[in-house]
C-alpha cells in the first residue's frame, strides 16, 4: 500500500508539472532600464519587449511576489543592466517576450537570474 500511494503521488506530481511545463516561457533580454516608481513598482524596459513592464513592487505582494524578493530582483536587474549582461526572466502562462503585456498588465516573473555570457 505504501509504494502503491508514492507511486500515485508522483504520477499526480508528474503530471502537474507537465501541465505547468506546456505553458511557460523565458526571455534572455538586455536590460535597458530599470525604473522605481513612487509607489514602490518596478519597471523594467527590456530587449525583448521593447516597452516597460511592471515586475514587482517594493511596497506591497504583487501576484505573488513580495517586497524582499523585489529588492533582490531590483538589485540583480541593476547589476545586470550595469555590466550590460544579459537577464533570464522565466514566465508561467502562454505568450512570448515580444508579446509581453506592458506596465502594471504584465504578469510577474517565476524568477530573474543572470545568464553568464
Amino acid at each position: 500500500m505504501k509504494k502503491f500511494l508514492s507511486h500515485l503521488v508522483l504520477l499526480v506530481a508528474g503530471l502537474f508539472f507537465s501541465q505547468q511545463a506546456a505553458a511557460v516561457y523565458e526571455c534572455n533580454v538586455k536590460v535597458i532600464n530599470v525604473l522605481v516608481y513612487a509607489d514602490g513598482s518596478l519597471n523594467v524596459l527590456h530587449s525583448g519587449r521593447g516597452d516597460y513592464t511592471v515586475v514587482c513592487n517594493l511596497n506591497t505582494e504583487r501576484q505573488g511576489v513580495s517586497p524582499t524578493t523585489c529588492a533582490v530582483w531590483f538589485g540583480l536587474l541593476e547589476a545586470i543592466k550595469k555590466k550590460n549582461g544579459v537577464a533570464d526572466i522565466y514566465f508561467n502562462g502562454d505568450g512570448s517576450c515580444s508579446t509581453l503585456p506592458t506596465y502594471g498588465s504584465a504578469p510577474a516573473p517565476v524568477y530573474i537570474g543572470d545568464v553568464t555570457q
